[in-house]
């Protein structure tokens, strides 16, 4: 009965004791550039495992605190951000200053901005910029602060931004370009909630017909028509129990199709926000924090 336990015990001393008998673990060298092989090629959770084998195995070696920066890149690839922000706030803290302080400020800035919390992005983008006027990405920055102000649809302040790079600098051009394209916002074709809700309310059916979908403008005017018709005959017939049930199912028909007119033409101005801030990014090529080494922590293309 002792046997099968013998043998396991055994089979993970051997295990344990393998490394040492082959020369002992890889160097720290070996170690990381596996982790960023495994990084590079999207594989972040394998890649967290080698970083931190390199932390576990070489806690003081100088590459140590580069580790610990892609730990929390490959958090924030791999889409857990709430553990992107607690690594990169820590290292933004604790190396406040230094180059990977500064790269773990703007990275951090990034995990708010795909998390959707952009305000939060913004105070982080707006620090670094007080904290490090001189730094050679500061304007970069400033284009980046542009651009999330546009994408919470404050287009004046995004043009406010974009005009605050200086004459001189490598990205003013592209600032310049940005500024005049963000006046262009107030002139987006959206649709007017209310109007759309109104529409509904005087005749089901209308709002959604307003915002362009034709097949649920069909749908709540048959349904709302056809309750409509039943609770009248229902009433006309003396049928007051069932004209009851039937009035209280149409009362929420009725006010579901106006709230539901007024959320399509919310959904309608989302997608039109969606689309030119898709088109202004396909045309000036913007990418940001794209390389895992940080050689560039911003890059902006401009296209005509």
């Amino acid at each position: 009965m002792m046997l099968p336990n013998r043998a396991a015990l055994l089979l993970i001393t051997m295990l344990l004791i393998a490394p040492s008998a082959q020369g002992g673990e890889p160097s720290a060298e070996s170690i990381k550039s596996f982790a960023d092989h495994l990084y590079g090629a999207g594989d972040y959770y394998r890649a967290i495992t080698e970083y931190e084998r390199l932390l576990f195995f070489y806690p003081t070696h100088t590459l140590s605190t580069a580790a610990q920066y892609q730990i929390a890149m490959a958090y924030l690839e791999g889409g857990k951000y709430t553990q992107a922000i607690k690594q990169l706030r820590d290292l933004s803290n604790t190396y406040a200053g230094s180059e990977i302080g500064r790269k773990a400020q703007l990275s951090l800035a990034e995990a708010y901005i795909r998390k959707k919390d952009h305000h939060l992005a913004l105070n982080m983008l707006e620090e670094f910029l007080a904290s490090y006027p001189r730094d050679p990405r500061a304007d970069a920055v400033r284009i980046r602060t542009g651009w999330v102000y546009l994408q919470l649809g404050e287009w004046q302040q995004a043009g406010a931004e974009f005009r605050s790079v200086p004459a001189g600098s490598a990205e003013r051009r592209q600032a310049e370009a940005l500024a005049g394209e963000s006046a262009g916002y107030p002139g987006l074709q959206k649709k007017s909630p209310a109007l759309a809700g109104t529409l509904s309310a005087v005749l089901p059916g209308a709002g959604q017909l307003y915002v362009g979908r034709p097949a649920d403008a069909t749908t709540s005017f048959l349904l709302n028509s056809l309750f409509i018709w039943a609770t009248v005959e229902a009433f006309k017939s003396d049928n007051d129990v069932t004209g009851g049930i039937l009035l209280f199912f149409e009362s929420g028909w009725y006010f579901g199709n106006i709230y539901n007119a007024m959320g399509s033409a919310h959904k309608y101005n989302r997608r039109a926000e969606q689309r030119y801030l898709d088109d202004l990014q396909s045309r000036y090529g913007i990418s940001y924090l794209r390389d895992d080494r940080g050689r560039d922590i911003l890059a902006f293309t401009l296209r005509f």
